[in-house]
């Protein structure tokens, strides 16, 4: 068993529940059998987004090497991130901290070529889409990535920024608009790949065409932490 260290707060309720679906994936019997896990909830952490569009200056790296240190000096073996749009700066991360930081959209690609999806629709932030950070690693997998129309694209920024982050639940409405969209566009799957839109699971009801990245990275967790 490795002790698994959380960088979190990038929002506090995706890291909430990360944490929770970690435990539920746990083949534990006991408490005794469950993953040693240290968890830094830092959400003074730079908007990431923010960042990578150029609309701020104040790089969330440092903090968040500052708190993959903490976590590592403290015992910390494997980091996870429950933010995806932080995944953008994987190497430097890594480097900067130096122990293994799972990477959600690689675990995301063997996800789809397990279950032959080859071509997904992606829901997450402008930063993710202006970055490509999930054609960057999806490419390699032969998958195809399907985004929302510029005005869908802002509806979903809605639901993470002004539902999610401000502590309201998802429109239904306009998700069922913009997730049609995307299946009719072509999309097999699609990926809720922002951790804040996690919490449509937790309020819809959906089928297995919707893959939660946070469920898809608290599955590598187990498998590299768990007994």
């Amino acid at each position: 068993m490795k002790t698994l260290g959380i960088i979190g707060g990038l929002g506090p309720l995706a890291t909430a529940y990360f944490y929770r679906r970690i435990v539920e994936m746990t083949p534990a019997q006991i408490d005794q059998e469950h993953i040693e896990t240290l968890i830094y909830s830092c959400p003074s952490i730079p908007d990431r987004t923010s960042y990578l569009l150029g609309r701020s200056d104040d790089s969330p790296i440092p903090k968040m090497v500052d708190a993959g240190s903490r976590l590592k000096e403290s015992g910390a073996e494997v980091l996870a991130i429950p933010c995806i749009t932080a995944h953008a700066f994987h190497q430097e991360l890594e480097k900067g901290i130096g122990i293994p930081v799972l990477h959600a959209i690689r675990e995301l690609g063997d996800y789809c070529k397990k279950h032959g999806i080859e071509r997904i629709g992606i829901m997450a932030t402008d930063g993710a889409r202006a970055t490509r950070i999930y054609e960057g690693v999806l490419d390699e997998f032969g998958i195809t990535c399907i985004w929302p129309s510029e005005d869908g694209q802002k509806q979903v920024m809605k639901m993470i920024y002004d539902d999610v982050k401000a502590g309201k639940k998802i429109g239904e409405s306009a998700f069922a608009t913009e997730t049609e969209k995307l299946f009719a566009d072509g999309s097999q799957a699609i990926v809720l790949g922002c951790t804040e839109l996690s919490q449509a699971k937790n309020t819809m009801d959906l089928d297995d065409r919707y893959i939660d990245i946070i469920d898809v990275l608290a599955a590598a967790c187990v498998r590299e932490c768990a007994k």
